[in-house]
């Protein structure tokens, strides 16, 4: 499957477990920075994957915790001024939990570690 048609898949995959207010943009990209598997840039409400970290990880897993990222950032941010809030504060990891959890309940995603603390 080619780039486009996973970054297709993977929106589709993220819209089923919360279909958010704000639109995003998703693509995944087919290289593997050293520093990041994925990355969301808050200006332009656009999601990057990068594919060849799927050795490491799920691409679900990148996705969820960008999607994360830009839930956080669009609808869920306490204070307005982003730069005296850490990017993974604890407001973004009760979303990324949540996430995972309802992708976990609906058998969309399976982490071992979550399944079976969830399940």
């Amino acid at each position: 499957m080619d780039c486009q048609a996973k970054a297709v898949e993977l929106k589709a995959f993220l819209l089923k477990i919360y279909r958010c207010k704000k639109d995003f943009e998703l693509f995944v990209i087919d290289k593997k920075p050293k520093t990041r598997a994925g990355v969301y840039i808050v200006s332009k409400q656009r999601i990057r994957v990068y594919a060849k970290w799927r050795c490491c990880m799920s691409l679900k897993e990148i996705a969820i915790h960008e999607y994360a990222h830009h839930i956080h950032e669009t609808e869920k941010r306490t204070n307005q001024n982003r730069r005296q809030e850490r990017s993974h504060g604890p407001e973004f990891w009760r979303i990324y939990s949540a996430l995972c959890s309802k992708a976990t309940l609906m058998s969309l995603y399976t982490d071992e570690y979550i399944a079976n603390i969830v399940t």
